[in-house]
């Protein structure tokens, strides 16, 4: 990969353009180009692909940017996910099109997929505007699109080749020390100074690690802040890079923390908890189990401060310049004393 990787670079879209065609079998013209601003992870970019005969087609060009926050990237999780969920009816994925992990294509690992129509609603900006109505339907649909995702038979799939594991199998019986690990790596623990209560943390889970009832694709990053909406309705659940197989109660911890409720008590500060649940098992024919919920919300928030640590340990290395990933390490202090706070309410 290039540590310099130019996502502005005049050579990206003749290079895009040829690898099309080549793929496609048909001359293929690439115009537009559009990177949009949010995210620190992948770079995002909007272009039209048009060939001749045949109508303009919008698409997104998702790139793993050697300097952000997840990196070193591969783009097939994210690629085969949704390309196996799409056969899921009236689940709002974009269509996934092409993705290569060959850095000699555009310089880095890339996905491309169909560019949906609508806006990014936040937890924290928007909930007023929106209305009461608008709100519960987003909420309705976030949870209903939760338990579709997580209801899907993947074993026939692509996908069951993940089960494998970097740390061997994933089972019902380790897949909570399998995330554990996972980010206790991505903080460096153990290499150099680490805040002590990420090694108390570490352990606290490894000790409480329960057993998953069924393991389904977790998406990694399901919040309120990763789909599209439109009138009140979500378009597209975004942002697949952490995507793996585990625990469901992971991304029900994750879309429920106090962080992401914009000072509420609802799930992402749209639907109340009990009506978020009740429509999540119906899909999914799961019981939600509080205790492990409460788990969970540790991992997360453990999950979380290692992000942070990671965005902060790839400035002072220097595989990143991004001023946004200097200024997360700002944000590490409360986020450790919300994993005080999680670990003493599930105690």
């Amino acid at each position: 990969m290039n540590p310099d990787f130019d996502p502005a670079a005049p050579e990206l879209p003749v290079r895009l353009q040829s690898w099309l065609t080549q793929r496609w079998g048909k001359p293929v013209e690439v115009t537009g180009l559009r990177r949009f601003p949010a995210g620190m992870s992948w770079v995002t970019i909007g272009f039209t692909v048009a060939s001749p005969g045949e109508p303009p087609l919008k698409l997104i060009l998702r790139v793993g940017d050697p300097g952000g926050l997840f990196s070193p990237y591969s783009s097939r999780p994210e690629f085969e996910a949704l390309s196996a969920l799409s056969s899921v009816s009236g689940l709002p994925i974009p269509k996934a099109y092409e993705h290569s992990d060959d850095p000699s294509i555009l310089g880095a690992p890339f996905v491309i997929t169909q560019c949906v129509d609508g806006d990014t609603p936040t937890p924290w900006a928007g909930a007023n505007e929106r209305g009461e109505a608008a709100n519960q339907s987003l909420g309705h649909d976030f949870a209903d699109a939760l338990g579709a995702i997580h209801a899907f038979d993947w074993t026939h799939t692509p996908l069951a080749e993940w089960v494998a594991g970097s740390e061997g199998p994933i089972t019902p019986q380790t897949t909570a020390l399998h995330e554990t690990h996972r980010w206790a790596r991505h903080a460096n623990l153990g290499v150099g100074p680490t805040p002590p209560q990420m090694h108390y943390a570490m352990r606290w889970l490894e000790a409480h690690a329960p057993e998953a009832e069924r393991i389904t694709i977790v998406h990694g990053d399901y919040r309120v802040g990763n789909f599209l909406q439109l009138g009140g309705r979500i378009t597209a659940i975004l942002d697949w890079e952490l995507v793996h197989l585990g625990d469901p109660h992971a991304d029900l911890a994750w879309a429920g923390l106090r962080t992401f409720a914009a000072g509420t008590t609802r799930i992402g500060g749209l639907i109340d908890r009990d009506v978020f649940y009740s429509r999540w098992q119906a899909r999914t024919g799961l019981q939600v189990r509080q205790d492990v919920v409460r788990y969970y919300e540790v991992m997360v928030q453990f999950k979380m401060a290692a992000m942070l640590m990671g965005a902060t340990i790839r400035v002072q290395t220097g595989r990143s310049r991004d001023v946004r990933m200097a200024a997360m390490g700002f944000q590490l202090t409360s986020t450790l004393i919300e994993l005080n706070k999680l670990i003493a309410e599930a105690a």
